[in-house]
């Protein structure tokens, strides 16, 4: 049985009141916007102290998923409201410009990049200030660690192995043919007349490629000649470091995930940073590192401690780690203790990695390499038994 649909009652409005009901209307509208633009300007305020400053994230294709950046709002002579907003700005800047300078893989109208170079082989082209200082520092260690481009390329898709079989196809020590392959790049990666980039005034560089690599690079559809990979961060915490300082920012610190820190404080504030140690598959930590003032710190580690690691480590069900640590001598990967941290006062992260890193990628730990990183003002941090040395 159907219902009956009830009737309509129709219900004529009273125009009596029209003119008080519109402006009623209008009112209520500006209290709401009000309460909204209340509401949003508290969300915008910010509290003095230390709080973490954020990327815009309106800024595409930028490098601070990469990075930490904190720092204690009102100490500088404005409001914290005020000086989160510039850091925002200055941050978020340096972020996207960093991004596109140490780019390998893209091309960008507005600048010169690490793409530019590799695809302008025996030309003479002007890059960006903050790489061409990278490339300089680079340099001055006599550092070829950045002409494994095309190997640091192989590294990559061992990396992103889904299991241990598929990663024996491309792990030069499990393969043969591979490990032939990465001897032969890193053969060119060492011989500056295989391959060198000169360094010219005014921010110009060219990249000579001998017509021997060149055809090699063809044959094997090699493009990157030059890559700053795992060590990119370094150069990019320095630059983000020096780009904040010179704008007056000196009371924060930044650091990556991949072991990069770069304290900006001037003040006499303690700071801390965690000292872990690898003891088969057990990750632990021994030690509390406590420090104050500007310094720079490095850890290298041939074990994972985050999801963000695994584009630069495969681990083997039994235990192995294939890391991104590559010796130029073979272009295999190499870790001759399981971490090493080291810091300075005086020097920045590229300094230190590229000091240090001749040591930790190396077949065997040199006793004596604390030491002579100490004459350059470089301490050591690492473990022995358990036990935290430090020299």
């Amino acid at each position: 049985m159907s219902a009956t649909p009830r009737p309509v009652e129709k219900v004529e409005l009273s125009e009596k009141h029209a003119k008080r009901r519109f402006y009623l209307t209008i009112l209520f509208l500006v209290v709401g916007a009000i309460a909204l633009v209340h509401a949003l300007m508290m969300y915008l305020k910010k509290d003095s102290g230390w709080t973490e400053i954020r990327a815009n994230s309106t800024q595409e294709l930028n490098v601070s998923e990469d990075f930490v950046f904190l720092y204690e709002l009102g100490t500088g002579g404005e409001s914290a409201t005020a000086e989160n907003k510039a850091l925002v700005i200055q941050y978020s800047d340096a972020c996207e410009s960093a991004y596109m300078m140490f780019s390998a893989d893209n091309a960008y109208v507005e600048l010169n990049n690490v793409y530019s170079i590799n695809h302008n082989p025996n030309q003479t082209i002007e890059v960006e200030d903050g790489l061409y200082h990278a490339l300089e520092k680079a340099a001055q260690y006599q550092d070829r660690k950045i002409y494994l481009g095309p190997v640091y390329a192989a590294y990559d898709d061992l990396f992103f192995c889904q299991d241990d079989v598929q990663a024996a196809e491309t792990d030069p020590y499990q393969n043969a043919e591979a490990a032939a392959f990465y001897a032969q790049i890193a053969a060119f990666a060492r011989d500056p007349a295989a391959v060198n980039l000169e360094l010219l005034e005014n921010n110009q560089v060219c990249l000579h490629v001998s017509e021997e690599y060149l055809a090699f690079a063809k044959e094997n559809e090699i493009t990157n000649f030059i890559d700053f990979s795992w060590m990119k961060n370094a150069f990019i915490a320095d630059y983000l470091a020096e780009t904040l300082v010179q704008k007056g920012y000196t009371h924060g610190s930044i650091s990556s995930y991949d072991g990069f820190v770069r304290n900006l404080d001037d003040r006499e504030i303690s700071y801390s940073y965690g000292i872990y140690y690898r003891e088969g598959n057990e990750i632990d930590q021994a030690e509390i590192l406590d420090y104050t003032g500007p310094a720079s710190i490095v850890c290298m580690r041939n074990y994972m401690m985050s999801d963000k690691d695994m584009v630069h480590y495969y681990a083997y069900q039994n235990g192995d780690i294939r890391t991104m640590y590559l010796d130029p001598a073979d272009g295999l990967c190499k870790s001759a203790r399981n971490e090493l941290v080291c810091y300075a006062e005086d020097l920045d992260c590229a300094d230190i990695l590229l000091q240090m890193s001749p040591y930790y990628i190396a077949d065997e730990w040199d006793e004596d390499a604390p030491d002579k990183l100490l004459q350059q003002g470089i301490t050591s941090v690492y473990t022995e038994n358990g036990e935290v040395i430090k020299k």
